[in-house]
């Protein structure tokens, strides 16, 4: 089962002036609600399932028919939306109620063409649907790859003549449509309109997201290892601060997602690095998505602290909490700039001075007065316990025990 959540619709509103939403399943109206929510003018959807038809809430500007896909798709409302209007078309009609556990996915309830209209669909929508988005939901129903990349077991594998006939709908296309396949959940393919110019739709990463597989390294301990042991001592740690699905930014090969059986109540750990795009902006990542958020030395790696700190604090949810260590420039630079210990460093880092030695040096106590909305700072700590003074300069963080950091721990409290 997808979700239109998966997709950036703020953005398609905001940037390409859609007004309109098309859903080919209500379900239990998630990708309605999110749409609405996003701002679209009107949602026009169909759920031919009757239980789920009748517990369907009234909502202002949301047009919910009892019917099938086909049926509903014919409608001369529809077709007048999709020449007049900029839409989003979200087909998402397949195996009537099994989604939701209310009938089997091998039902013969219906017939073939109401448990998978998604073929029709494409044909009829064909006529009038030159100038919509349409986003293409459960893609292994018919790509064999897909169907063994998401380990489906309720539904047996395509045949090829099922791929080839999904593939021919989908060329059907390519004149007036860029196709793009993408693997998320259960598959999606998008057909963007070229007359829209410039693709501009991605998948939004979501809390639960598995991004990176964990891949335990030996040898010099990363920093965030360094810090396990501490933060066990720590009981914020496990029953506050690290609590439900996380975010990790820049966690690489050593990611909080290691230890997640160490705090309890972590239900999920998603990693965001380099292939998930720019930490400065997370722009893959919606607004209070996540439980909370960690970052284990990274804020010093990216152009713009002070751009980029507001947009993690952004994806957290109300009442949770943002996690961050970064180097402290005494500790760790110990003096020079620019950094001998690593040369993609672009900032220092110091809990509060009037002076610094250093010229990109950025007070951790001016930055957080910059950040907007309803927080508390739970914690400052300058990491310094295991600092070994007086030594001749080299990166402590080299050792099994110097942190060299300062921690931060902010919540963002509900408005």
């Amino acid at each position: 089962m997808g979700q239109l959540r998966r997709f950036n619709l703020p953005h398609l509103i905001r940037h390409y002036r859609v007004t309109h939403v098309i859903e080919t399943g209500f379900g239990k109206g998630a990708s309605s609600v999110y749409a609405l929510r996003s701002g679209a003018e009107e949602v026009y959807s169909c759920e031919i399932y009757k239980p789920l038809f009748d517990a369907a809430p009234k909502i202002d500007n949301l047009h919910l028919y009892n019917e099938d896909s086909l049926t509903f798709l014919s409608h001369e409302e529809i077709k007048r939306t999709l020449f007049i209007k900029r839409a989003v078309v979200f087909l998402d009609a397949h195996f009537p109620g099994a989604d939701f556990k209310f009938e089997d996915y091998q039902s013969n309830k219906y017939n073939e063409e109401t448990r998978l209209p998604l073929l029709n669909e494409l044909r009829q929508l064909k006529e009038f649907a030159d100038n919509a988005l349409i986003i293409i939901d459960d893609s292994r129903i018919y790509l064999r790859v897909m169907h063994e990349a998401t380990g489906c077991k309720a539904l047996p594998p395509p045949t090829e003549d099922a791929e080839n006939a999904f593939l021919e709908a989908l060329e059907a296309y390519s004149g007036t449509h860029i196709i793009k396949h993408y693997p998320d959940d259960q598959g999606y393919v998008v057909l963007w309109p070229k007359s829209w110019r410039e693709f501009g739709v991605n998948t939004h990463i979501l809390a639960g997201d598995r991004t990176a597989a964990p891949v335990f390294r030996t040898g010099i301990p990363g920093t965030t290892c360094m810090s396990i042991n501490r933060r066990l001592l720590d009981a914020r740690f496990s029953t506050r601060w690290l609590s439900g699905k996380g975010l990790d930014i820049g966690g690489g090969d050593d990611s909080i997602a290691l230890y997640q059986s160490l705090f309890p109540l972590i239900q999920s750990i998603t990693v965001f690095d380099l292939q998930q795009g720019d930490a400065q902006y997370l722009a893959r990542v919606p607004d209070n998505e996540f439980d909370f958020v960690y970052s284990g030395h990274c804020l010093e790696h990216v152009m713009d602290p002070y751009v980029a700190l507001p947009h993690w604090l952004r994806v957290v949810k109300p009442g949770g909490h943002l996690v961050l260590t970064i180097p402290d420039e005494d500790l760790y630079e110990q003096g020079v700039w620019p950094s001998t210990f690593n040369d993609d460093h672009k900032h220092t880092f110091t809990p509060f001075k009037h002076r610094s030695w250093s010229p990109v040096s950025v007070n951790v106590l001016s930055l957080l007065q910059t950040l907007p909305g309803n927080f508390s700072i739970e914690k400052i700590e300058r990491l310094n316990h295991s600092h070994l003074k007086g030594m001749p300069r080299f990166d402590q963080t080299r050792t099994a025990f110097a942190e060299s950091a300062i921690e931060i721990i902010i919540q963002k409290l509900k408005s």
